[in-house]
C-alpha cells in the first residue's frame, strides 16, 4: 500500500473554474459571493461568510432564503471538492432554523458527507456562530449525473 495515499492534509480547496460565474463560488461573477472552501477532514468542508446588511429579512435577521443558499452551496462542495464529482444536482434539501441569524454576523458554514451510495449522495450542513452554536441545519440528497447528460442539459439552456 502506498502510505502517502492515507495522509490527510487540511487546507483550502482549489477554486472552481468550471463555472466561473457561479453566484456563490465563481471568482468571475462581479456580484457573486466568491466563497472559498476548506477541507476540514476527509468528510467535511467549511467556509466563512458575513452576510451584508442588505440581506435583511425581518429586522436585522438574515432572510431565510439566504440560509438555504449558503447551506446548499456548502453541501455541494462536499460532493465537488471532496468527492471530486463534477456533474450533479441537488434533488432535495430540508432546512431547519434553530436560532436567529443576523446580518453582519460572522458565520461558519460546514458541509458533511453522510452517505455515498453511488448515484445518491446524502449530505448535511450547519451554519454556526463563532462559538460553535448551530444556528441553522440542513440535509440534502445530491444526485450524480453522467457528465455527458450534464453537458447536454446545460447546452439546451444556452
Amino acid at each position: 500500500m502506498n502510505q502517502g495515499s492515507s495522509i490527510f492534509v487540511k487546507g483550502q480547496l482549489p477554486a472552481q473554474n468550471l463555472v466561473p460565474n457561479c453566484f456563490c463560488c465563481g471568482l468571475e461573477n462581479p456580484a457573486g459571493l466568491r466563497l472559498r472552501f476548506y477541507k476540514e477532514n476527509p468528510e467535511t468542508v467549511s467556509t466563512e461568510f458575513t452576510p451584508p446588511e442588505f440581506w435583511t429579512g425581518w429586522g436585522r435577521m438574515l432572510h431565510g432564503g439566504f440560509h438555504g443558499l449558503l447551506l446548499d452551496e456548502t453541501m455541494a462542495w462536499v460532493v465537488f471538492g471532496l468527492l471530486n464529482v463534477k456533474a450533479f444536482v441537488t434533488r432535495e434539501m430540508t432546512v431547519r432554523y434553530h436560532r436567529p441569524v443576523f446580518v453582519e454576523m460572522p458565520l461558519k458554514i460546514f458541509g458533511y458527507l453522510v452517505e455515498d451510495t453511488g448515484r445518491e449522495i446524502r449530505v448535511r450542513g450547519e451554519i454556526q456562530d463563532d462559538n460553535g452554536n448551530v444556528l441553522t441545519s440542513a440535509t440534502a440528497t445530491i444526485i450524480r449525473l453522467n457528465q455527458h447528460h450534464m453537458e447536454t442539459m446545460l447546452a439546451h439552456n444556452n
